[in-house]
């Protein structure tokens, strides 16, 4: 039988948090099936999250009894042209959602993700997207999004970034 997990505390994400977020995020891109990690990727994103954290990025983590981070909800404030569904010209995406397989289904990605939609709502920006696997989305549903009617379309360029994958 599992042991109950403690309760959860979420704090925002501070600079030693960074390696734990990052492995974090790691493990979630290989539950998702991404099938290769560029040795690079890891300092280009530690390298982000150090300039930009805090900044038009956030991210909050939801620690054990150790403040050691299980899960983390990380997001980013894009700056567009405003229209007249977004005057400001502001929208947020929540990047990444990523917990460890022992703390899945304990409130700690929850906790995380409400932080994540507290830090949006404080500065005003109104429309915050996500993309959601299909185990996450109850999640997403549960705090206020939507599914919309409409769905992006992408072009990916193989080429260009160092994109592995069509």
């Amino acid at each position: 039988m599992m042991a109950p997990m403690p309760a959860v505390f979420v704090r925002a994400a501070a600079p030693q948090d960074i390696n734990a977020i990052i492995t974090l995020v790691a493990g979630m891109f290989q539950d998702l099936g991404t099938p290769v990690f560029h040795d690079a990727w890891r300092d280009d994103l530690q390298q982000a999250l150090v300039s930009r954290l805090w900044r038009d990025v956030a991210a909050f983590v939801a620690v054990d009894p150790a403040d050691v981070p299980i899960a983390v909800a990380v997001g980013v404030i894009d700056q567009r042209l405003p229209s007249p569904r977004r005057p400001g010209g502001q929208i947020g995406y929540v990047e990444w959602l990523a917990t460890t397989t022992e703390a899945r289904r304990h409130g700690a990605a929850r906790g995380a993700t409400k932080a994540l939609l507290q830090w949006f709502d404080q500065r005003q920006v109104a429309v915050v997207d996500v993309h959601s696997s299909p185990s996450a989305q109850p999640l997403y549903l549960s705090l206020g999004f939507d599914n919309p009617t409409s769905r992006a379309l992408r072009r990916r360029h193989k080429d260009v970034g160092g994109c592995p994958w069509p």
